[in-house]
């Protein structure tokens, strides 16, 4: 009786006394599943890497900034011992600037036996563009979903978990087709600053590669300044696109020429592009290394006029996607958005939840095998954003690169 009354008189600090209790038990519970789980799966890896062949070099490497500065504790703490115990020999890079994994990749004298990316989507992408540069044989890539990823062709590098125990068990097993040499061949996105000077500095410049695509305008800009507003919480993203839409109407509009070749499996026609083009030679001795020579002899012979057809267009618009898809003849293409409906004032703001779920319908869509954008010199000077990392706007060629990397997946 004197507890009910005494919890009775102090009802405040019985309610956060209990919380507080709760919240500890809660997290106690978490911690004691998630131990039991990985004690667990370490003992199966353990066996694993008693049966497996001799041990294998595996460069590691990490943002340490990504995921809110998550992402190197998470990795030591949940994969890395994981690899030590299936014998790999474990070489760790942390990043320390943007660039720095592209450059360390691409100039490394000798490959390891595998690659694996700690990292978000640009971290990826830097990787993935340091390899391709490269002259020779590839190592295959094991890409950890454990910083900042974008919904992709890619599926299955992006872990979505309701709690700590999901997450944790999704992330080690992420790991599992590295263990078992599980791999499959991806293709990527290719991209080439266009130049019809010889003299122009941007005609030297080399291809950047990535996974999920292209994106450019108000939408892209937006998504990118919401994390300014960190302290509306979940309301952040809301936040960004009600400030922008009171913005002048010149920082809306994009205005470029492109001009598109149709979707192609592979034919004579654009086989033999790649193989001559200077900047893309050295990928068909890779292409060839990696595919059936069967195969790629009989594309050789098959010739579809409509590849090499170039379609010409102009458009004002808003905001501009390029993405990587699989289309229903399970060949790779890129599939083009252009929303061109968006004005600053009341018709946009009322738009904000569509915007912030990333719902807005496309004016134009269109599929094809390469792109190429053309800006105007009066367009808005928002930033291109590839695979998370920004570039300036310039003309720029777009092109799927099939079967280009081995991915443990």
């Amino acid at each position: 009786m004197n507890v009910v009354t005494t919890i009775k008189n102090n009802w405040k600090k019985s309610v956060l006394l209990s919380c507080v209790v709760g919240y500890g038990i809660s997290t106690l519970k978490t911690n004691i599943e998630i131990k039991r789980y990985m004690s667990k799966f370490s003992t199966d890896v353990a066996v694993f890497g008693q049966n497996s062949e001799s041990p294998k070099n595996v460069l590691v490497i990490i943002n340490p900034i990504a995921n809110n500065k998550k992402t190197e504790s998470l990795f030591k703490k949940y994969c890395e011992p994981i690899l030590h115990l299936a014998g790999f020999s474990v070489e760790i890079l942390r990043t320390n600037h943007i660039g720095h994994a592209k450059a360390f990749v691409e100039e490394m004298n000798t490959l390891p036996d595998a690659i694996v990316v700690a990292g978000g989507d640009g971290t990826k992408s830097e990787v993935i563009t340091g390899l391709l540069r490269r002259q020779g044989d590839l190592c295959p890539v094991s890409l950890l979903p454990l910083g900042r990823e974008k919904q992709s062709l890619f599926k299955s590098f992006k872990i979505t978990s309701k709690n700590d125990v999901e997450y944790v068990t999704k992330l080690s097993n992420a790991l599992m087709p590295l263990l078992k040499n599980q791999f499959r061949f991806a293709d990527v996105i290719q991209y080439d600053v266009l130049s019809n000077d010889v003299s122009d500095g941007n005609a030297n410049l080399k291809p950047i590669f990535g996974l999920n695509g292209l994106s450019w305008g108000i939408l892209k800009d937006i998504d990118s300044s919401k994390d300014k507003y960190w302290y509306f919480g979940p309301l952040k993203h809301y936040m960004a696109a009600f400030l922008r839409s009171f913005s002048g109407s010149s920082d809306w509009d994009l205005e470029t020429d492109y001009v598109y070749t149709p979707p192609c499996r592979g034919c004579s026609n654009c086989y033999v592009q790649t193989e001559n083009a200077s900047s893309t030679g050295f990928f068909v001795s890779k292409l060839v290394k990696s595919q059936n020579l069967n195969k790629v002899s009989t594309q050789k012979q098959i010739k579809n006029d409509s590849c090499a057809t170039n379609l010409h267009g102009f458009i004002k618009s808003n905001q501009i996607n390029i993405t990587l898809n699989q289309n229903d003849e399970n060949f790779a293409e890129l599939e083009s958005k252009f929303i061109s409906s968006l004005q600053p004032g009341w018709d946009f703001i009322k738009n904000i939840p569509n915007i912030t779920k990333k719902t807005i319908k496309p004016n134009l869509i269109l599929k094809s095998r390469t792109i190429k954008l053309y800006p105007s010199d009066s367009t808005s000077p928002i930033f291109y954003s590839i695979d998370g990392e920004e570039y300036e706007p310039r003309p720029i060629q777009v092109s799927v690169v099939p079967k280009a990397i081995k991915v443990f997946c």
